[in-house]
């Protein structure tokens, strides 16, 4: 039997930023939330008795990791030590070796790969070698290249080969390009499984042998969002499975408020909402996003409104331990007017909605934005459903305008 955990982007003592605005105590619980995950981590790799934990970079926030960081990560590790779980370990982009730190030591269960081309280190069991781990840690912030081709092939025998990879798989775009790879070239390795970092999304990007982003452990802002969390692999049995850590959801919920009558139905509908979503013994950060067209647009228009919403969703939450704070309300609710009648009616409203309906000339409006020589590289063409969107937003946003007040 053959069993480990594969983690990755711990981000350890990450900042926050642009959250102190919080209250007190909920910010406090956010900053200790990568903590709190890693520590999950670790009662999940005892209770699931793994053999070792595999961590797969940025196991800090910065190269310039805080000896309070390093102390809980040294004393989480020194559990797992005295378990008999061992953990290999590389450096990511965030925390790499160039970084400035105090030295501490390690427990003797844990194996740090170097810098620079990939090291092969064994994992011994019962005194025979069960699996062989191949990996590097970044040696300065950015690297650039493919460094895919220096780790050797599978050699033959009855062990399990893991290949370790911080870096951007192609095709995966919003994400900083280090140590670029194609997953054709991870397959003609020959692993059993290559267990990757840096994206903070859990995928899997090739399903045997498994090629896997786990995700981050702890979401750190709002376009993080879901369950964030580790796997446990069991290689023997083909098992391998998902377990959440986090301490904090990060969460957005759509409300249409098309069938809703009146404000007070919309308010008494987003604290439902809220009450659903909470997570016993979990903290949640909420973003409301209100849709559709609705009788009562005028007074969501009306000053003070959605913030008064805002403090009814959330009063006492800061007291709580499994709390929802409400941390943003965006309303993208349109006026609900009775569009064929604005087009029978003539005039320039029943113009532009006539011609509205019969516009082609999308790609012409565009064009300027596709040859320009650095924007076009970051965007695709657009679909007919993408292009129909755009004319419908454009069209909603002028009516709004024409029939305000």
């Amino acid at each position: 039997m053959l069993k480990f955990l594969h983690c990755a982007d711990l981000h350890l003592d990450s900042p926050f930023k642009g959250l102190s605005h919080l209250p007190r105590e909920i910010f406090e619980r956010i900053q200790h939330s990568t903590f709190r995950a890693f520590s999950e981590i670790v009662n999940l790799a005892i209770k699931e008795q793994v053999d070792f934990i595999v961590i797969a970079g940025d196991i800090y926030d910065g190269d310039s990791r805080s000896l309070r960081a390093q102390s809980y990560f040294r004393k989480e590790l020194g559990r797992l030590d005295a378990q008999g779980i061992a953990v290999y370990m590389i450096h990511g982009n965030h925390d790499h070796l160039e970084g400035t730190w105090i030295d501490l030591e390690w427990p003797k269960n844990v194996h740090l790969f170097d810098g620079g081309p990939p090291q092969s280190l064994p994992f011994y069991k019962n005194g025979r070698i069960k699996a062989m781990l191949h990996g590097f840690s970044y040696e300065k912030r950015s690297i650039a290249e493919n460094r895919v081709p220096f780790y050797p092939a599978k050699s033959r025998g009855n062990v399990y080969h893991i290949g370790i990879l911080h870096g951007n798989a192609e095709g995966q775009n919003g994400h900083e390009a280090y140590a670029p790879f194609r997953v054709a070239e991870l397959l003609e390795k020959g692993y059993d499984y290559w267990a990757l970092g840096h994206i903070h999304k859990r995928m899997e990007l090739h399903h045997d042998p498994p090629v896997i982003y786990p995700g981050n452990i702890q979401g750190r802002n709002q376009k993080e969002t879901g369950p964030k969390g580790c796997l446990v692999i069991d290689l023997e049995n083909n098992r391998r499975t998902f377990h959440e850590t986090n301490d904090i959801y990060w969460l957005e919920k759509t409300i249409d408020l098309t069938d809703l009558s009146s404000v007070a139905e919309m308010i008494d509908h987003c604290l439902d909402i809220k009450e659903n979503t909470r997570k016993q013994g979990k903290g949640s950060l909420l973003k409301l996003v209100l849709k559709g067209r609705s009788d009562f647009f005028n007074e969501m228009e009306q000053e003070g409104l959605l913030e008064e919403l805002m403090e009814a969703l959330q009063d006492g939450e800061e007291n709580q331990f499994s709390f929802v704070f409400a941390f943003a309300i965006i309303n993208q609710t349109r006026r609900n007017w009775n569009r064929e009648q604005l087009q029978n009616d003539g005039g320039f409203i029943g113009a532009l909605l006539t011609n509205s309906t019969e516009y082609t000339q999308v790609q012409k409006a565009t064009k300027e934005l596709y040859l320009h020589r650095k924007a076009r590289k970051y965007i695709d063409p657009l679909t007919f459903n993408e292009e129909k969107e755009l004319v419908d937003e454009a069209e909603t946003l002028l009516l709004q305008f024409l029939l305000k007040g």
